[in-house]
């Protein structure tokens, strides 16, 4: 139980942890002396101290700091945060490359609980529906044995085999737009690496530097993956940046995003500007919200229909034969 609680709780943990790590370190102090402030520091999770302490021995015996992170017992790291780690050890980029991160992982979390605080009147309705049913067929169903010839254990087991079917139609309906807010809520995964690619550009990161670093962001998604791998290939061969990003990207399946990039990247070697990347990451956010909102708006009275089915199918194999039975009295 103890490991399924930490689990759930590590993002929190590695946020507060860079949270913490970010104010000192920007505030002037030493990457040494902002982890042994860290491991003092009294808090509610005793774990970030642990953390800090473990780091902080880490670094006296000689280890490189992106190691040590990748082997702390006290959390769990993403491979794309121990990427930037990284980065900022070879750049010396240290303080401003711990607050991107900060500000990553507090978009993170302020997606999940987006997505938590949409989910709960989905949930809500779902919940209510099963209780309507159940009380339907399990309360109201008997009450009206007493006007039926004998057969009402027949009807009812009926009932129930129907409200068995009409849960099933509900739980895989709510399955299915829990699946798809999840899609609608979370942005592009090509965001996160333009937007890499943009922070790491205008803190004079190289290019190559800056799609290794993005390509931890794509660890999930091998169509990404294959086109990151794809353009730096091409990049070491001299092609142009903006063709070579376009065409890879619209290659594998992003073609929304290729053609955008590409004409914003062709657009900023005209005019000699370099925000291509930070555009199209705009660009693709906007369009995200503007979904999301089409969707929520919608998400009510598909929720009614859905129960208005499940309800519809219980009422008439339940209580449509006491409509008949009566000849129609009812």
């Amino acid at each position: 139980m103890k490991g399924i609680f930490d689990f759930l709780f590590y993002k929190k943990r590695l946020y507060l942890f860079t949270e913490r790590l970010s104010l000192l370190v920007c505030g002037g102090n030493s990457l040494q002396k902002a982890l042994f402030v860290i491991s003092r520091i009294n808090g509610r999770d005793i774990k970030i101290n642990h953390i800090g302490s473990f780091l902080h021995k880490s670094l006296l015996e000689g280890t490189k700091f992106s190691v040590a992170m990748s082997l702390s017992p006290f959390l769990k790291v993403p491979e794309w945060y121990v990427s930037f780690i990284s980065v900022a050890e070879e750049c010396g980029l240290l303080s401003p490359l711990l607050l991107y991160l900060k500000k990553l992982l507090e978009h993170e979390k302020s997606a999940n609980e987006k997505l938590f605080s949409a989910l709960i009147y989905p949930l809500l309705v779902v919940l209510l529906t099963f209780l309507a049913g159940a009380v339907s067929v399990f309360y109201f169903l008997p009450s009206f044995s007493a006007f039926w010839d004998g057969e009402i254990e027949e009807l009812l087991q009926e009932a129930i085999k129907t409200m068995i079917f009409a849960d099933f139609f509900l739980i895989f309906a709510f399955a299915a737009i829990v699946v798809f807010m999840k899609k609608i809520v979370s942005c592009s995964p090509c965001v996160n690496v333009f937007r890499t690619i943009a922070f790491l550009s205008e803190n004079s990161v190289p290019i190559f530097h800056s799609l290794s670093c993005s390509f931890a962001f794509s660890g999930k998604n091998k169509r990404l993956s294959l086109a990151l791998l794809e353009i730096k290939n091409r990049l070491l061969e001299g092609e142009n940046v903006a063709q070579c990003f376009g065409e890879c990207f619209v290659k594998s399946g992003f073609k929304n995003e290729g053609l955008l990039l590409s004409e914003n990247l062709a657009l900023c070697e005209q005019t000699g500007k370099s925000d291509g990347f930070e555009r199209t990451a705009l660009f693709l956010e906007t369009e995200a919200e503007r979904n999301e909102k089409i969707f929520l708006s919608c998400l009510q009275p598909l929720l009614l229909f859905l129960a208005a089915i499940y309800v519809t199918l219980i009422l008439k194999t339940a209580f449509l034969p006491y409509i008949t039975n009566f000849g129609g009295l009812i």
